[in-house]
């Protein structure tokens, strides 16, 4: 399995081959003459790809990410493939060669992107369970945070807290405080990094539908959203 640093290095191999690829082509003799012009132009666009790879980290869904990263291989290729068919017909070995390095680079590139990473964090957020269930669900976990709705706080609810760092909501349903703990506010607050995970929401329909809504205005990808009812988590 590929690490995170592996694959955050696919696209800067994928541009760098790129790099070397445009200014092969480029260099003298082989379909453009020297040009002070023509490695600035190329410089500028293979640029703007590593800008593209840093764009990607301030990006707030994985998914934009993903779709900016791959947008700047086909550019990249299209770049490439221009370059090529507008050089000289007569193969040469600075031609072949820094092709076969952007190719190289390019399988690299896709193998990294493609290849998956470490797995989402998880967020559990519930209401109606037992808490033999909650402990059942955190006890394998080292990277799930979950947040629970209960009417009354009990002792081993609270032993939960302690141990797992449940995230207790204490209150009547229909207490606008417990409603406020749970909105897309509410839930921003307590996990600022909620958009990067993959979060179960397990109780009845009616609070589902409101999780649901704070879900989507914190722009979670449906993708990540899964809804149990209490017997399936």
């Amino acid at each position: 399995m590929a690490s995170e640093v592996n694959v955050r290095q696919g696209p800067v191999l994928f541009w760098s081959g790129v790099a070397v690829a445009e200014f092969g082509a480029i260099g003298p003799g082989f379909g453009y003459p020297w040009s002070p012009a023509a490695y600035a132009a190329a410089a500028a666009l293979v640029g703007l790809g590593f800008l593209s790879v840093k764009a990607a980290d301030y990006l707030r869904t994985e998914e934009a990410r993903q779709r900016l990263l791959l947008g700047g291989y086909l550019a990249g290729a299209l770049l490439v493939a221009h370059q090529f068919s507008a050089t000289a017909h007569a193969p040469s070995a600075s031609r072949v060669a820094s092709l076969l390095i952007y190719a190289m680079a390019a399988v690299m590139a896709v193998w990294s992107h493609a290849a998956p990473g470490a797995s989402r964090p998880a967020l559990l957020i519930a209401t109606g369970l037992s808490p033999g269930s909650l402990r059942r669900r955190l006890a394998g976990a080292t990277d799930t945070v979950a947040v629970f709705r209960t009417d009354r706080v009990t002792d081993e609810l609270r032993d939960l807290e302690t141990r797992y760092g449940l995230i207790l909501v204490v209150g009547d349903e229909h207490d606008p405080r417990v409603k406020e703990r749970v909105s897309a506010s509410g839930l921003s607050r307590e996990i600022p990094d909620i958009a990067e995970r993959e979060v179960v929401v397990a109780g009845p329909r009616r609070f589902k539908r409101y999780v649901g809504g704070a879900l989507s205005r914190l722009a979670v990808p449906r993708s990540q959203i899964h809804f149990k009812s209490g017997q399936k988590v």
